[in-house]
């Protein structure tokens, strides 16, 4: 399952947001989170598509907001929790239990590449997976699916959704210096 939808964010909650994440009050954090680190994690699968896609190792900087299995919470994670009940309401329509949300930034590279193939969670994959846009940018989020590349592009307020078993990657922008998404894990109830 994939499913994007636009337009169902309001749009004060999209403006906090954005302003939360451009401010220097907002703590990021640097995260290798390459294969090379994180083989060990995998299936081996994802060796096979990182090696057929040509992908590559990335650095990317990370705000956790909330961790179901440490109960910390970020000091941001009261706005970001409104835009999590936002999805729930208008697109999901079920009762979840939130697992994991975090807000992840890449910066400009000067050549396209697919970053690392992965699942968020691999010791359980019940759960989904919802990623919001945050601005309008290149760096496509690209999702394996029937042995197919699916691509999707960010634009501001877009969510995607889809099942957490899929292997998926971002891409660094090539155009823009910044691609912004919150990366939301839950699980239905």
């Amino acid at each position: 399952m994939i499913i994007q939808k636009k337009n169902i964010i309001k749009k004060e909650t999209i403006e906090e947001i954005n302003n939360i994440v451009s401010s220097e009050i907002f703590n990021w954090n640097l995260y290798d989170e390459g294969y090379t680190k994180t083989k060990h994690l995998g299936t081996g699968f994802e060796k096979k598509l990182n090696k057929k896609y040509k992908s590559t190792d990335t650095f990317q900087l990370v705000h956790v907001l909330y961790k179901s299995n440490t109960r910390q919470k970020s000091m941001h994670y009261p706005y970001f929790y409104e835009l999590f009940k936002q999805i729930v309401n208008k697109m999901i329509k079920r009762d979840v239990e939130l697992l994991r949300m975090k807000e992840n930034l890449l910066f400009k590279k000067e050549n396209k590449t697919i970053n690392n193939f992965h699942i968020d969670d691999n010791k359980d994959l019940n759960f989904k997976t919802a990623i919001y846009y945050i601005d309008d940018t290149d760096g496509d989020t690209v999702i394996y699916d029937n042995k197919k590349l699916k691509r999707i592009k960010p634009e501001a307020g877009k969510v995607l959704l889809f099942d957490g078993d899929l292997y998926h990657a971002s891409s660094n922008p090539t155009k823009n210096n910044l691609r912004k998404v919150v990366n939301i894990n839950f699980r239905y109830v």
